[in-house]
């Protein structure tokens, strides 16, 4: 068999293992890659079936391709019925799978986040009046206002203006999670500085806050926890977002950087819908339960319990059953 007939043969015979797939349950089965494999396969039997027809070659041969071509055909062009959305299978397996796919961006976006928290905290905690030089003019009076808010035991936050601060705040992260993902499209430079420039604001106010008392440090890391668990992580998810687009720029890989970008964007699409329904449980949580008055012990309890369902979540839920 000459190379050309082995290359035919081993591209039509993985046409029609996709087409198999896609018969018994349409082509939403067919994961990003391989809907774009499947179409340029296509492509190749059309090309094949009509320089067969051209060149008068076996007929059996023009009825294979001619079976295959129109198979592929009526799931390529013809509009497949569009299956109802379900809230509950997205976020019980879509959000979590595409997480997981996804966790080399997410981890290198809290790198980055993290790294620029330590070394603003290293700076400030060696020097307070680092603070300005770090996050810029006004940062260490920012800084001492959310310290003394934490001095003493007191209620700084009251119960009326809790619901306007609990929308404030949803809309405050959602906008900063918006801009984490949508400045990837400048090959992801935009997101590293979002992503920087929050580890160094979150570096500051901690170096400021711990160097005040065990008892400040305390009530503030015990009003950040319950909610920052969820919170802090939708901002990574949204970076490695960000990432995603940006690397599809940077390294198309085998795809056109056009067909990259649209890859990656539904991944990352995916990701901050995701992202959207975390910020909403931080904001709430946020906004009622981590300026409460509720004991600190109390409070890191719950940040714990919030984290270990919220990891449990994203690294299990939507895994397939183990067969036995």
């Amino acid at each position: 068999m000459t190379l050309e007939k082995r290359i035919d043969s081993e591209n039509f015979e993985r046409l029609n293992q996709l087409l198999s797939r896609v018969e018994s349950r349409g082509l939403s089965v067919l994961s990003s890659e391989e809907v774009l494999e499947f179409g340029r396969l296509y492509r190749y039997a059309a090309s094949a079936l009509s320089t067969a027809r051209s060149q008068g070659v076996d007929e059996r041969r023009i009825a294979y391709l001619n079976q295959l071509a129109a198979r592929a055909y009526g799931h390529i062009y013809a509009a497949e019925p569009k299956p109802k959305i379900s809230v509950l299978k997205f976020f019980s397996e879509e959000f979590p799978q595409t997480f997981r796919r996804n966790l080399l961006f997410i981890v290198i976006s809290f790198l980055i986040c993290f790294g620029a928290a330590v070394f603003s905290y290293a700076q400030v905690r060696r020097d307070p009046g680092k603070a300005d030089i770090v996050m810029g003019p006004g940062a260490s009076e920012r800084a001492d206002y959310i310290a003394e808010r934490h001095t003493g035991r007191k209620n700084w936050m009251p119960e009326e203006e809790r619901p306007f601060m609990s929308s404030f705040i949803i809309t405050n992260n959602i906008k900063v999670t918006i801009m984490a993902f949508a400045f990837g499209i400048a090959v992801g430079i935009g997101t590293i500085l979002v992503l920087f420039g929050n580890g160094l604001m979150l570096g500051t106010i901690g170096a400021v806050v711990n160097s005040r008392s065990p008892a400040v440090a305390l009530s503030f890391w015990s009003f950040v926890a319950p909610h920052g668990v969820i919170e802090l992580t939708a901002i990574f998810i949204a970076g490695g977002a960000g990432l995603m687009i940006g690397w599809s720029l940077i390294n198309p890989g085998e795809f056109t950087r056009g067909d990259a970008l649209k890859l990656a964007g539904r991944e990352a699409f995916k990701l901050m819908l995701g992202v959207a329904a975390m910020l909403v449980v931080a904001g709430l949580i946020e906004g009622f339960f981590s300026p409460s008055m509720t004991p600190e012990p109390v409070k890191l309890a719950v940040a714990a319990i919030i984290g270990t369902i919220e990891y449990t979540y994203l690294f299990t839920a939507g895994k397939a059953p183990h067969k036995s």
